[in-house]
């Protein structure tokens, strides 16, 4: 299995085929890579052994290229990424240390954490931006972070305080540039369906993927 066939949520199947052939690659890459990691704390049965899992995912990807285990396809995938300019160690070691803080999902503070640092994911794709704020792009990841884990994988009481402190019209104020237009479409996404209120219904009814779809080729 290559990067591009882990299991991810049918948005950012749907949202990455809007990106041109460098953005799809990174959303690809980065995306498994956040998969891989997500794997790793919600099947965990012993939180000390997924820590051990998560610091072996926090150390590798600090060392040199030549010093990783080179089967891995995850880390495989990230290695153009890498090439383009991404520092792995920079851009993605929040993001284990956010999942790390998810395996306590009944604590508002860690439930934060895991927020702000998968929110991570998001700013990692800066190198691409011309000229995207981090910091817009790591508000649309804090709160894709926190909808994605109450959408499609755990919900607490804790999730979903958060969920509903995430501001949807600042969402809707965020402007990217075309070239990120797959987060663009995470953030609408998220935003229309935190400002329906609807969260206790399935996600994905037709009129939802239109308007995704919509946005994807005109950006509105």
């Amino acid at each position: 299995m290559d990067a591009s066939q882990t299991p991810v949520s049918p948005l950012v199947t749907l949202a990455t085929g809007y990106g041109d052939a460098q953005m799809r690659l990174w959303c690809q890459a980065l995306f498994a890579f956040d998969a891989q990691i997500a794997g790793i704390v919600l099947q965990a049965r012993e939180p000390m052994l997924a820590q051990i899992r998560l610091q072996w995912w926090h150390d590798v990807i600090a060392k040199p290229v030549a010093s990783r285990p080179s089967a891995n396809p995850v880390l495989a995938a990230l290695l153009p990424l890498e090439a383009q300019g991404l520092d792995l160690a920079g851009a993605l070691g929040g993001v284990i240390r956010g999942w790390e803080a998810a395996l306590d999902r009944e604590d508002s503070a860690a439930v934060a954490d895991f927020a702000k640092g998968r929110g991570q994911l998001m700013a990692a794709f800066a190198p691409l931006g011309q000229g995207a704020a981090r910091d817009d792009l790591h508000r649309i990841g804090a709160a894709w972070a926190l909808w994605d884990m109450v959408r499609f994988h755990r919900r607490t009481e804790a999730l979903d305080a958060a969920v509903r402190g995430i501001d949807a019209q600042a969402l809707a104020r965020i402007r990217l540039p075309r070239n990120l237009r797959p987060l663009s479409i995470i953030a609408r996404a998220v935003q229309l369906d935190i400002a329906q209120g609807a969260m206790d219904r399935p996600w994905g009814s037709p009129g939802v993927f239109a308007r995704l779809v919509w946005h994807g080729l005109s950006g509105r």
